[in-house]
């Protein structure tokens, strides 16, 4: 079976996303006992999970779960709307890890003041639905990528600052192809629909202070339903 990601692509990624990510002013950055490298391993591990979630759920689309939690810490993830008992397994397992290293995060910022997890995620105004619409209605599938068959899902980061506003994003994706060219089509049009959300997000918190945070939201280019956004998972 192939990997969804091709591993030199995300290494390259997280490394033009770390060095990147400089550009933007320092904020209140936290020594919560994990190293930059230790955090930013955390982070590639959460996008390999997120990988795997969106790769099973594409499939459900009554898909939904929920965190049991006890004093702040996980203790058990119930799916629903998923049919088959090894899809629901894989996807408990998952969800309960992909958790697990986001409480090992929380509260800690990278070397420039970006969050990974807090306490209060960053959420668009108009609710979630209101997300899926806009973005949604700013995308175009680009007839080059689909005349030459090209499809697939685009996972943009990016990062919400304390006003709302989208300073920087970047890509990875589930996509192998021979034509880059129309594979960064997709990745531009993915992000160019991120970026027009930008100053209508209230930002994250950290002990009730707001803060820049980064989000990531999938979005999947499929030939039967056009450009749509999968299951977000928080």
């Amino acid at each position: 079976m192939k990997p969804l990601i091709n591993p030199v692509k995300l290494v390259s990624i997280s490394f033009i996303f770390s060095i990147l990510l400089t550009q933007i002013p320092a904020l209140h950055a936290q020594d919560d006992g994990l190293s930059g490298s230790e955090l930013e391993k955390l982070q590639d591990r959460n996008m390999d999970y997120m990988v795997q979630i969106n790769e099973i759920v594409k499939n459900y689309p009554a898909f939904s779960y929920s965190y049991k939690m006890d004093d702040g810490k996980i203790q058990d993830v119930q799916v629903t709307g998923v049919d088959n008992e090894i899809d629901r397994k894989k996807l408990e397992v998952v969800l309960f890890d992909l958790k697990s290293n986001r409480n090992k995060m929380k509260s800690t910022a990278n070397r420039v003041g970006v969050f990974y997890s807090v306490d209060e995620e960053a959420a668009f105004e108009g609710g979630e639905e209101a997300l899926r619409t806009q973005i949604v209605s700013n995308l175009k599938y680009p007839e080059t990528a689909k005349n030459w068959g090209m499809e697939g899902t685009i996972f943009v980061k990016f990062v919400v600052d304390e006003n709302g506003e989208i300073p920087f994003a970047t890509t990875s994706s589930n996509i192998e192809t021979s034509v880059e060219r129309y594979l960064k089509d997709l990745e531009e049009q993915a992000i160019k629909a991120i970026k027009a959300t930008s100053g209508e997000w209230e930002p994250a918190e950290v002990e009730n202070v707001e803060v820049a945070s980064l989000s990531v939201l999938p979005i999947t280019f499929d030939f039967e339903k056009n450009p749509t956004l999968p299951a977000l998972i928080r």
